[in-house]
């Protein structure tokens, strides 16, 4: 025992990185969504529970060694595998993990251990509801109608409730045991290991979808050469959504993002591959926005003006295309404010505007009269993936 012991206080700067790579194995398995996920997510449900549920998993994984960096665990072996070893040593070296943790006294194992299976076969009654809630859960998910969603969160809140009840009854029985010191320290036990635990595991489960509007993520950056006017910024725009819904007649997607959002779309007559959309499919969107602004150079066209490109997916493939537009504009230079860096320019439609001028920009060798070009690119591409 001494040296097990040791292995586990020793260790105990790997707990951060415990829970993580257990529930990362268990997320990749419901990280899609849509039809495909519905199985995904079912088949792991009951292991998942019963993994949740452990008090000792952190401790148990570490004394056991799984997680050390050189046995190949993590890269070697199945998500299933993954799962079965940890419940295995689980069920194995949950009382010792406590035990190692606790250092009971012999009169205080002697007392201890009986209340605390007690405690434990009332703890599993609780995930086994869990566990039925969690499937039920499972198998309407992404859809889930309202009234479902009420019954699931009445049945949630009192397993939530009988859990709280239970901890607070046998904490009173330990009480009767231990000192209150050592029973603390087992109460502050279980909530660490029930948080660090269900925090992973939580953020791998899909939230309950809702009705909103789908965001996606914005990245921007910009350009210059030191000394010349003008610039390049480029703005890229990204939004991925799984399909989960489809009406056919009425043109209709039903798209699903990462953060439980859902929204509906109507698709146009031009998408002529619409009868190739199904549920399970991702959408992908990436707009793209390039403006530019530049001196024009010496015999350079300065006029406004735009040209455009589609392109679509043929008929028979998966949705997809790109369309890009490139409008350009001019103005002339009417006025320059060495002073205050602001240059003034006229647009081909009588409008002005006054602009700040960087620091780094010779205005000397700048005059009234000279051409600026800007150009602005806006390019969508759309592609329609299988899972």
């Amino acid at each position: 025992m001494k040296g097990r012991r040791a292995k586990v206080i020793s260790s105990a700067a790997l707990f951060e990185n415990a829970v993580p790579t257990v529930a990362d194995r268990l997320g990749r398995r419901f990280r899609c969504a849509g039809g495909s996920a519905r199985t995904k997510f079912s088949s792991t449900l009951n292991q998942i529970i019963l993994v949740k549920n452990s008090r000792t998993l952190v401790f148990v994984l570490l004394s056991a060694g799984i997680l050390a960096s050189g046995d190949g665990w993590a890269a070697d072996r199945t998500d299933e595998d993954a799962i079965a070893v940890a419940r295995s040593v689980i069920k194995a070296d949950r009382r010792a993990a406590v035990s190692q943790v606790m250092q009971f006294s012999e009169t205080e194992s002697n007392a201890f251990w009986p209340t605390y299976d007690q405690y434990r076969a009332e703890m599993d009654k609780v995930a086994d509801g869990l566990v039925k809630l969690v499937m039920e859960y499972a198998a309407v998910y992404p859809n889930v109608p309202e009234a479902r969603a009420r019954d699931m969160l009445t049945d949630l809140t009192a397993l939530e409730q009988k859990k709280l009840v239970t901890r607070v009854d046998f904490l009173k029985k330990f009480g009767e045991v231990l000192p209150a010191s050592k029973n603390l320290r087992f109460a502050q036990l279980e909530n660490r290991l029930d948080l660090a635990i269900q925090l992973k595991l939580a953020s791998e489960i899909p939230l309950m979808p809702i009705e909103g509007r789908l965001t996606g993520n914005s990245t921007a950056s910009a350009s210059v050469a030191p000394g010349v006017p003008g610039g390049a910024v480029v703005s890229v725009y990204e939004l991925t959504a799984a399909v989960i819904a489809i009406n056919k007649q009425a043109r209709s997607l039903t798209l699903l993002g990462s953060d439980g959002i859902k929204q509906s779309i109507k698709v146009g007559p031009e998408a002529v591959n619409f009868d190739q959309i199904h549920v399970g499919d991702t959408v992908k969107i990436a707009a793209t926005q390039q403006l530019v602004v530049q001196m024009a150079g010496p015999g350079e066209s300065a006029d406004d003006g735009s040209v455009a490109m589609v392109a679509l997916a043929p008929k028979g493939a998966k949705p997809g295309g790109v369309l890009a537009e490139t409008t350009q504009v001019a103005a002339t230079v009417t006025d320059i404010d060495a002073q205050n860096r602001t240059a003034t320019l006229r647009f081909e439609d009588g409008s002005t505007r006054t602009v700040p001028v960087r620091s780094d920009v010779d205005l000397g060798k700048r005059k009234a009269g000279e051409k600026v070009i800007i150009s602005i690119t806006e390019a969508i591409a759309l592609t329609v993936q299988k899972p």
